[in-house]
């Protein structure tokens, strides 16, 4: 049986978004609407190119350090 890593691009890259919403979500309830806003919107468009063309690039930089969750290796069969 496959163990799951830890730490792999994927989990990575999910932990990194959940924080964001969180920091969008703090400033918002501090009243800093605008930056909040701003924020928000850069997600929201990075999570678009992501939805239309199948590409993140947080996700290829962190691949590179971390290595993919989903590694087809024959080594690890």
């Amino acid at each position: 049986m496959k163990t799951k890593k830890m730490f792999c691009a994927e989990r990575v890259q999910r932990l990194m978004m959940s924080m964001f919403l969180l920091l969008i979500l703090a400033l918002l309830a501090k009243g800093y609407s605008v930056a909040g806003l701003v924020l928000l919107a850069f997600m929201s468009i990075m999570l678009f190119i992501h939805f239309i063309f199948d590409f993140c690039p947080s996700t290829v930089v962190l691949t590179k350090i971390f290595g993919s969750c989903y590694c087809e290796c024959k080594d690890e069969e």
